[in-house]
């Protein structure tokens, strides 16, 4: 079996012909070949699911794992330094290579090690040029180590774009992004539970988060209003959304336990729903890729923008 420029378009809610030609070149790039288990293979990995959420590994997200964070991002800059600053050497530790993943409510076994990434990288692809095509500047909060901004450059060259983190680690790596490969782009500290006022937003700017407020679990009232007050003109995050998930689909509902064991991201879509109602903001859409990493569905996603 094998994913298709057709799978993604359906994945995505557009024709096969509207898909842009970013995905369109990455898709015919990638080898995304893969098995559906049965039987005792598939046994096996609903076993160490379950036996991972029941263990102590999955630990609470929150402000008590700055430590872990800053170490996380420290030795992302540290491995951008040793690859001779390589941009392929900024993916993040937490995509992992060579595990199963999630793909349509169901498990799935890639023939190649890097198909969480080249999947994920579709994806993104999407977003990037159905939401940030007209915008003038793009900021990423919670950048980590910037690759997701250095792929929007090479898509999108021209933006000003700004990596915001509340690791100092990760806003040198950004830094060093720019130098290294030339980019318009600026390294910047941001703290999700106490959000700098004096950073502007505004006309032209577009908001991105992207596995990142994942980490507030249900602390997201202070970004949010935040952003209210900033008027972006677009905002997008593509983080696991637990309103998404069919708690009658034994796949969904095991995501939902290791989403909720963690602490994740909770409440936010209904938050931006109830501020809809009351006409505050305008969601213009909210989307599962029905595809996600061995434990939960990272990159669902929520468009959305603050009313004038």
């Amino acid at each position: 079996m094998q994913l298709t420029a057709s799978d993604f378009a359906m994945s995505f809610g557009v024709r096969e012909d509207a898909l842009p030609a970013a995905c369109e070149r990455l898709i015919a790039d990638a080898d995304l070949r893969y098995e559906r288990p049965s039987g005792r293979a598939r046994d096996e990995i609903l076993l160490s699911v379950l036996k991972h959420i029941g263990s102590d590994r999955p630990t609470a997200v929150g402000e008590h794992r700055a430590k872990i964070w800053e170490a996380c991002w420290s030795n992302n800059l540290q491995k951008f330094v040793d690859a001779g600053l390589r941009p392929d050497s900024l993916v993040p530790s937490f995509i992992t290579p060579g595990l199963p993943v999630r793909l349509q409510q169901d498990y799935a076994l890639p023939a190649h090690p890097q198909y969480e990434l080249r999947v994920l990288e579709v994806c993104r692809a999407f977003l990037f040029d159905k939401f940030f095509r007209r915008a003038q500047a793009v900021y990423e909060f919670g950048c980590g180590s910037g690759f997701n901004l250095v792929a929007l450059a090479e898509q999108l060259p021209g933006k000003k774009l700004c990596g915001l983190d509340w690791s100092r680690s990760a806003n040198d790596t950004v830094n060093l992004v720019r130098d290294a490969l030339k980019i318009d782009i600026t390294g910047r500290h941001f703290d999700f539970f106490d959000p700098d006022g004096s950073l502007a937003l505004g006309p032209g700017i577009a908001v991105l988060t992207m596995c990142a407020l994942e980490q507030v679990g249900r602390r997201h009232d202070r970004f949010l209003a935040y952003l209210l007050e900033k008027k972006p003109d677009v905002c997008v995050h593509m983080e696991p959304l637990a309103e998404l998930y069919d708690e009658d689909n034994l796949v969904d509902h095991l995501a939902l336990l290791y989403h909720r064991k963690r602490g994740y991201l909770e409440g936010f879509l209904t938050t931006l729903r109830a501020l809809e109602a009351q006409r505050r903001v305008e969601i213009l859409e909210a989307r599962r890729f029905y595809f996600g990493s061995l434990y939960h569905e990272g990159y669902s996603f929520v468009a959305w923008r603050p009313s004038s």
